[in-house]
Parts: structure tokens; sequence; C-alpha cells
């Protein structure tokens, strides 16, 4: 078992670092963590330290380290994602997938087929998620949780980034428009080192970006409005996946995508 994780809003160089109370309550009361007992503290921003506990309180617990390292385990800023979240429990799965597999941004997105509606209390409690999934993976940058917004807003925003390259997770099989068949791509080939599928993926620091609908995936509508603004659809195979499955899928995809770019 590796050394405990604590978050902290900043780390210097070198130095002592003070908990949180949320953080110290946690070492202290929870760990029953003592003085010169070791921990891992890290700030959200990619550092971390290895360091020797030096001070503990009910409230308060101070940690000395005496070097900072840069090592934020995500794929900077180039794997994104906007998912339809399913409810309750299942939106902790989700994030916790997201985190390990090095997931940068998540917007949660509002669709046709919703059933999860996020305000800003939910959003928070995904944050709180992410962070419990950092601490366990030992990942040192916090992933992006954006406000939920509206699919088409989504859409309009994110086809405007001339650095993204768009795909839709969509089965062949629920298609209801023959002439959108021609479109899809099918998981193997888009594997594939064909660059032709997607210009954009040529681009070395071209960031991968997925939308995944909620259960029952999205409507022909949406579909349709998707491929209009020039995104491209994926079919990850022929097994309808939940959401959870199908979101760590492609994020192994998308990561094995931005490896063979080659940064």
């Amino acid at each position: 078992m590796g050394l405990p994780r604590f978050l902290v809003d900043r780390l210097e160089e070198h130095g002592t670092v003070w908990l949180g109370e949320s953080e110290s309550h946690h070492a202290a009361r929870v760990l029953r963590l003592q003085i010169g007992d070791r921990c891992v503290v890290f700030d959200g921003l990619g550092h971390e330290s290895h360091g020797t506990l030096e001070a503990v309180d009910k409230k308060t617990v101070g940690v000395n380290y005496q070097t900072r390292t840069f090592a934020p385990r995500d794929h900077e800023d180039r794997l994104h994602f906007a998912i339809g979240m399913p409810k309750g429990d299942r939106q902790r799965n989700v994030i916790e997938k997201l985190v390990e597999l090095g997931v940068d941004r998540l917007t949660p997105i509002d669709t046709h087929r919703s059933v999860s509606k996020l305000d800003a209390d939910g959003i928070e409690k995904l944050k709180r998620y992410m962070v419990e999934a950092c601490k366990q993976s030992q990942r040192n940058r916090l992933m992006r949780i954006d406000p939920c917004c509206g699919l088409r807003d989504w859409l309009a925003r994110s086809v405007q980034c001339q650095e993204s390259s768009l795909w839709m997770l969509h089965p062949q099989s629920l298609l209801e428009d023959p002439a959108s068949r021609g479109r899809i791509v099918q998981r193997d080939r888009w594997l594939a080192e064909d660059r032709s599928l997607d210009d954009s993926c040529s681009g070395s620091r071209t960031r991968m970006v997925f939308a995944v609908g909620p259960e029952g995936g999205f409507t022909a509508g949406e579909v349709s409005e998707a491929l209009e603004l020039g995104v491209l659809l994926l079919d990850l195979g022929e097994r309808i996946l939940r959401v959870e499955t199908a979101v760590s899928v492609a994020a192994v995809l998308g990561s094995l995508k931005i490896r063979q770019s080659g940064t």
C-alpha cells in the first residue's frame, strides 16, 4: 500500500506545508497519523513531494518536505470528454475511470435523454469524487470539470476549436438515417495509423474530444446536428455499452491515438 496522499493549495520547492482543515482531519483523526509518519502532498497543478509530518493536532497538520517533483500523470490537456452523466453512484464510477485513465477535462452535457440534471451542488460533488480518485491513482494534476451545459451549446463552442478532433460515440446499429452509416468509423479502423480518417489528428498538439450520450444514447436529431457541424461518429463495437464502460474504452483509445502522434 502506498503512502497517504493529501491535496494542498501550494507547493514551494521545499519547506513546510500546512494541510487544510478537511485534509488535516483525515490525516489526524481518520488515519491517525503521528509526527514522523511519511506521506505525499500534491498541489493539483502537477507537483508532488514526499514529506514527513512534523506537527499534528486536531485541526492542523504540518508536513516538511525537501524536494518538489513535477509529475502530472495526465495527457497535458489533450484528452477531453463531454458526457450525459448517469444517476447516483454511477457518477462516481464515471469520474473514477476518467481520472484513472488520465482524462484532462470533463464537460457534463444535458441531452434529450439525460436523466441527471447537474446544478452547482452536483458539480461540486463530482469534484470531490475527482479529488478522491486523484489520491487513489497517484495523479497530481486535477481533472477540470466544467459546469453542465446543453449539447447544442457545447457543440457550437467545440467545433470552433481548430485544434480539436471531435468524435461522437454512437453504435452503428442505432443509426436511424441510412445515409449516416457511411460517416461512421469502426473502432479498429479508427485506431489504424491511416491518418486520412481524420486529418486533424496529424497535429502534434491535437486534442481528442469525445461526446458520450446518456443511457439510450443520442437521438437521431442530435446525431444529425453533430454531423452537420463536422463531428465524426465512432462505433465502439457490436455490443451496446453502458456510459461508464464506453467512457473507459474511449479514454484508452484516445490515449493510444495521442501516443501515435509521437508527442
